[in-house]
């Protein structure tokens, strides 16, 4: 099972995140307003949020857990892809988010047991494989929309995730984790992970939007998505700099990557291409040491975590749709509050210095 925790990552992030390009053509495709196809971006995260903490409670093993989560994100995803309306797209969305629910926290958890001296390390490849598949997802999504259009498109990256699904049902480890204990006194990392995907997920889906008012075409905007691959060499030497430095510096300096980036977006083109790349390597790089502090506290914490994580997204795919037309200075003052927000967290939520 170790083997397939880092391709089952990345692959459910290339088809949960292939989206993000085409929200304007997948609007257009079903003659709906801009801003619309919202809920396809929020639904998902919000079953995230609301099944991570009750996924460690299933009594399958683990291995059969992830199968099942892969399964239904593969087959969920082509359903989405071949949908004739909005209604039924934003129905398998919803579906897709319930089963990647299963795959996460159950990971995150594993790791510690799997890789006892050197789960940080591997939190950190996880992360990066993670980090692979949603530019991966992000980027082609573009690129293939303008080639074969959004519904094959969404038909291709889905089908990647049913054959490691097959692969890891057919796993003939029977592994096991203790049962799950939950508390409150973690909410600093909590909110670290809301503030995680809050600002990936917000600065994300106002970026297309941006990019066609700079006559960016979909494959352009697509290949601006490449930009999350920045995202890969933080991430893996998270470890690294963990043990360097320590956990809350590590991060400190991950959000300080964070923060330039966002401040070089507010000019626009071309720093506004830049500015996303250093936020995306900061976010990741930050992503990777709160992962491995999760996993740390077993699979109730990082179930809660990867909870908190999915609703920061949520919310994010709530609240942007404001944000369109307007001031990039609106939203990245906002992106900004909240950075600094898990800066001043940071030494409550990690307890490694």
């Amino acid at each position: 099972m170790a083997w397939a925790l880092i391709p089952a990552g990345a692959l459910t992030y290339v088809a949960l995140y292939a989206v993000v390009p085409m929200l304007p053509g997948l609007e257009r495709l079903f003659g709906s307003p801009a801003g619309s196809a919202h809920l396809g971006i929020g639904l998902p995260f919000l079953f995230l949020v609301l099944l991570s903490p009750l996924v460690p409670r299933i009594p399958l093993p683990v291995g059969t857990t992830i199968g099942l989560g892969l399964m239904g994100v593969g087959l969920t995803g082509i359903l989405a892809g071949l949908s004739p309306n909005l209604a039924l797209w934003t129905l398998f969305r919803a579906l897709q988010g319930i089963f990647a629910a299963l795959i996460p926290g159950l990971s995150l958890a594993l790791l510690p047991r799997l890789f006892p001296t050197r789960h940080t390390q591997m939190a950190g490849l996880w992360v990066a494989g993670n980090v692979l598949g949603g530019g991966l997802g992000r980027g082609l999504g573009g690129v293939l929309a303008e080639v074969l259009g959004e519904r094959m498109a969404l038909v291709a990256l889905s089908l990647p995730v049913l054959l490691v699904a097959f692969f890891a049902l057919r796993g003939r480890e029977r592994l096991t984790l203790p049962p799950p204990r939950y508390t409150l006194s973690a909410w600093p990392l909590y909110v670290l992970g809301f503030v995680l995907l809050f600002l990936n997920f917000f600065v994300a889906n106002l970026l297309p939007y941006r990019l066609e008012a700079l006559g960016f075409s979909q494959a352009q905007i697509g290949g601006v998505f490449f930009a999350y691959l920045a995202g890969i060499p933080g991430s893996a030497l998270a470890g690294w700099l963990v043990r360097r430095l320590g956990e809350v510096r590590a991060f400190r300096l991950a959000f300080g990557g964070v923060i330039l980036g966002l401040l070089v977006q507010i000019p626009g083109q071309p720093s506004l291409i830049l500015g996303f790349t250093l936020m995306m390597a900061g976010i990741f790089t930050a992503q990777a040491v709160t992962g491995g502090a999760s996993g740390r506290g077993g699979s109730g914490v990082s179930g809660t975590y990867i909870a908190a994580f999915y609703l920061g997204g949520t919310v994010a795919g709530m609240v942007y749709p404001p944000f369109i037309g307007r001031s990039p200075l609106w939203g990245l003052e906002l992106a900004l509050l909240m950075a600094l927000l898990a800066v001043l967290l940071a030494p409550r939520a990690l307890h490694r210095n």
